[in-house]
């Protein structure tokens, strides 16, 4: 490949480390922009701008991809808001701010992977949520939960052991199967449920 461009390529050219190509597109709100691809050759940046301009013929092309936390505060105003009950829009606003956007709300959309998702699941479960939103050091002395009482326990000492939560739905399950054992031991022969026989 010589060194020229070749017609309607004037849009692809030396970048940084690499190539970076342009092609003019309609916007979803029906503005004219530029949106940009990149690549390390020009091999690359050129496939991608065939595929761009492939795009902007079918239709409207987005020149920027919005964060989680800036999609997610238009899907709260603009779908949740409208349509749903005041206390379940509030509901889902206080999950966005407290436990989806501190943790995910910097990744773009389009970057947004099943990896990011496991991780911050797992990063959830692991984070006392009392400290992190502040709540315990909020309250006075006498009322604190957690952490910042004494600042004693940093994790759930049973954790280490592999033990469930008393709460947890099979424990008490395994509670009330135990509870049924013990008392058909104690009846004597000859008793129902109801009393003797």
């Amino acid at each position: 490949m010589s060194g020229k461009r070749s017609n309607g390529e004037g849009s692809i050219y030396a970048y940084r480390n690499g190539y970076a190509a342009y092609a003019w597109v309609t916007t979803p709100d029906g503005n004219r922009k530029r949106k940009y691809v990149y690549g390390p050759t020009r091999k690359d940046v050129h496939e991608k701008w065939l595929k761009l301009h492939a795009e902007a013929k079918k239709g409207p092309v987005a020149t920027n991809t919005p964060t989680l936390a800036q999609y997610l505060t238009y899907w709260l105003k603009e779908v949740v808001e409208p349509n749903l009950r005041p206390l379940t829009a509030a509901t889902y606003e206080t999950t966005v701010r407290l436990y989806i956007v501190p943790f995910l709300g910097t990744k773009r959309l389009d970057r947004l992977t099943v990896q990011d998702m496991r991780s911050w699941l797992n990063k959830l479960a692991e984070t006392c949520q009392c400290c992190a939103q502040g709540k315990d050091a909020k309250r006075p002395e006498e009322r604190q939960r957690c952490c910042a009482k004494g600042g004693v326990l940093r994790a759930n000492p049973l954790q280490a052991l592999g033990q469930r939560r008393p709460d947890h739905p099979a424990e008490r399950a395994d509670q009330r199967h135990r509870g049924r054992t013990h008392l058909q031991e104690r009846r004597p022969a000859g008793q129902g449920a109801t009393g003797p026989a």
